[in-house]
């Protein structure tokens, strides 16, 4: 099943809520006019911001949830991204991020929450161009009634992923190998 990044992030943000007991199904409808994914880079000489452009999923999903302790366990397939769907400003830009990416060979970039702990840490799985590496997130959370609003920024080091950051105009302009990847995520949950 392939489900985009906003379904992780949810699933993620959701599991925060103490309102769910042992182990429970859980629907959930994303806000997807003020929910959004962006990746922030740097150069030697700028910097650059690129914007999930794909659709955000109107329809509800469910989930389920399982607490052990203040261990939160998520069951769910394993959820995809787009890189194609990953827009700079600078169509070039656009470009040359989808190449570093190696789209053809990869399309997807790939996510799997593992757990939460504390119910405001995730432990995630990222696979990007066949590379897995595990990552720990701090989430910042308002929750009001049925609606969740989360957000947070994760850093990455491509080169963990095996890429290696690109240089443009013979070498004068270098990418720095950090990236930030910050979302914000607002929805609402219903019981089943």
């Amino acid at each position: 099943m392939r489900v985009s990044i906003l379904h992780i992030l949810l699933i993620t943000v959701l599991s925060l809520s103490s309102a769910y007991s042992q182990s429970e199904r859980k629907r959930v409808k994303i806000n997807t006019h003020t929910s959004f994914v962006e990746i922030h880079g740097t150069t030697n000489v700028n910097s650059f911001n690129c914007s999930y452009n794909a659709k955000l999923p109107e329809n509800e999903f469910e989930v389920t949830l399982i607490k052990k302790g203040n261990v939160i366990e998520v069951e769910h397939e394993a959820l995809f991204l787009k890189v194609l769907n990953f827009k700079c400003p600078n169509p070039q830009m656009s470009d040359d991020l989808h190449d570093l990416l190696e789209y053809e060979d990869y399309p997807y970039i790939i996510f799997q929450v593992k757990k939460i702990t504390n119910k405001k840490t995730a432990h995630i799985m990222i696979e990007m161009a066949g590379e897995k590496q595990f990552y720990t997130v701090n989430l910042n959370n308002s929750l009001n009634n049925n609606q969740l609003i989360s957000n947070a920024t994760m850093e990455l080091c491509i080169t963990d992923f095996g890429l290696q950051p690109p240089e443009k105009f013979f070498g004068m302009v270098k990418v720095n190998e950090n990236i930030e990847v910050e979302f914000k995520i607002e929805m609402n949950f219903y019981n089943k």
